[in-house]
């Protein structure tokens, strides 16, 4: 829709930085779509390394004040991205992101930690206090301020921010905003949350064990996360982060299915149970991964928290207590900075290891059980109906036998049929009395019959309703006596006309 030449050249060209920290480990994807849709060419976004302590070392020389270290490492990523890329970027695009967008229901708010909001800034003072080190490296630095749960706003505030930079006009930016939000769902549910849905179903069909990382977008950086997960990975667990985790409704429904119903909840993303006001967008996030897999027999949790974590403290015991609630294995890594004990993660990776296997030992058992008191169930259920089918069959040998007697007196007939004959099919197949099982009839919710001989005695030849219908408008119990016989009635008018 562009007709300027000027400006084509203009977003093929360009070359734009971010950096692979906080919060854009999970926005990344929606900013990328959204140059891409506008027409920067893919190749021309540089994103900085993965955190590593020579990173640390050559960058984090600047001064700034003594926050986590996932903050204070974000300058170690811009000058990264401004010395050591063999494409230098023109423009770094780091926003300051106050409110997130969110996929849980009834929180309070979906506020970014102030912290991780406000880093952008403090970068910003760290190359520019003595000296403007983006003017001296001919880059330029955007920080906008953004707020992604007003949609309207947001729009407002992407155009304000590129509009000059990239030559654009509203509607070029609304539609490129529209492509960049498809990526991300895409991202989401295509990239991330399908192949974990495999891996699960796999994992429940085998009986292994799957780790869930309960920690916040940046501790996806193997560099923050002292690469614990990238260890457990190598032993053979698949691992999990917060965002990864399936959202698939059949599954929603197995692990949540019953609160909804019983009206604790009100959805499944639902939070208010257990974290009542929910500020923080994050914060929600961790609790609600860590109700997850408390649900699901197959996934145990790891908790990541970083050293300085404001956001992390109050919910300790909330995520503790959610966890062990179901006798989930639950591990912790609280306190995590720059400095890596690697002896001491080596010892309780180990320990992990040898517990986990031990669980996912029993769940291997358990999975067994259950095959096999399936296969019991299934075995059991075929038997009744065979057993069902012979009774039926023994019902309509015994309609063939001819019958006589007279009248008792009352009207009714009283019948005198070939005992021997009938007890003789009828207890062909007995089995003992101490091996007795419930007749298929009875099996099917119908009324139960006694077929033993001990019915036949002194005539008393018991009929069940179910089977024998009403005849000539009499009542049951005028009915003549017979045990499941289905009489034609063309041979109960000539029995009757004998009597007469």
């Amino acid at each position: 829709f562009r007709v300027s030449q000027e400006v084509r050249e203009l977003l093929q060209s360009i070359k734009i930085g971010m950096p692979r920290v906080l919060n854009m480990y999970s926005l990344t994807p929606l900013f990328s779509g959204y140059l891409e849709a506008l027409g920067v060419s893919f190749l021309n976004l540089i994103y900085s390394d993965y955190t590593d302590p020579t990173m640390w070392y050559k960058g984090s020389r600047r001064g700034s004040i003594d926050q986590c270290f996932p903050s204070k490492v974000a300058i170690a990523h811009i000058h990264n991205l401004l010395y050591d890329k063999k494409q230098k970027p023109e423009v770094i695009f780091f926003p300051i992101v106050q409110n997130l967008a969110t996929e849980l229901t009834n929180v309070t708010g979906t506020a970014a930690c102030p912290t991780v909001s406000i880093t952008p800034e403090v970068v910003k003072a760290a190359f520019t206090k003595e000296e403007d080190i983006f003017a001296q490296e001919g880059v330029m630095y955007l920080a906008p301020s953004l707020d992604m749960s007003i949609p309207d706003l947001f729009a407002v505030q992407m155009y304000e921010t590129f509009k000059d930079v990239l030559k654009i006009t509203p509607e070029e930016s609304r539609e490129a905003l529209d492509t960049g939000f498809q990526v991300w769902k895409n991202y989401y549910e295509v990239s991330l949350r399908a192949p974990a849905r495999k891996v699960i179903d796999q994992l429940e069909k085998k009986g292994r064990v799957g780790i869930v990382m309960l920690g916040r977008p940046y501790h996806n950086d193997p560099g923050l996360n002292h690469e614990i997960m990238v260890d457990l990975q190598k032993r053979g667990y698949p691992i999990f982060s917060v965002d990864s985790l399936p959202h698939d409704q059949d599954l929603l429904d197995r692990l949540f299915g019953a609160e909804v119903e019983a009206g604790i909840i009100t959805d499944p993303k639902d939070i208010t149970d257990v974290w009542k006001n929910c500020y923080s967008e994050n914060t929600g996030n961790k609790v609600w991964a860590a109700k997850y897999l408390a649900r699901h027999p197959n996934l145990v949790a790891i908790d990541l928290s970083s050293f300085k974590c404001g956001h992390d403290a109050p919910i300790y015991n909330t995520i503790e207590n959610i966890i062990e609630a179901t006798g989930t294995p639950y591990f912790t890594f609280h306190d995590i900075d720059e400095s890596k004990p690697s002896g001491s993660i080596k010892i309780r990776v180990e320990t992990i290891d040898d517990f986990l296997q031990r669980y996912q030992e029993f769940l291997q058992k358990q999975l067994e059980s259950e095959t096999e008191l399936k296969d019991m169930v299934e075995a059991y259920k075929a038997q009744l109906q065979r057993m069902n089918a012979r009774a039926l069959e023994k019902v309509e040998a015994a309609g063939h036998v001819a019958f006589g007697g007279g009248s008792n007196g009352n009207g009714h007939h009283h019948v005198t049929a070939a005992y021997d004959t009938i007890r003789a099919r009828n207890t062909a197949d007995d089995t003992p009395e101490e091996e007795q099982i419930v007749s298929g009839s009875a099996s099917c919710g119908s009324t139960s019959r006694d077929w033993s001989p001990k019915a036949f005695k002194g005539g008393k030849l018991l009929a069940s309703a179910s089977v024998l219908p009403m005849m000539n408008g009499q009542s049951a119990g005028a009915q003549p006596q017979m045990i499941g016989l289905v009489m034609k009635r063309k041979n109960w008018e000539k029995e009757e006309a004998k009597t007469q």
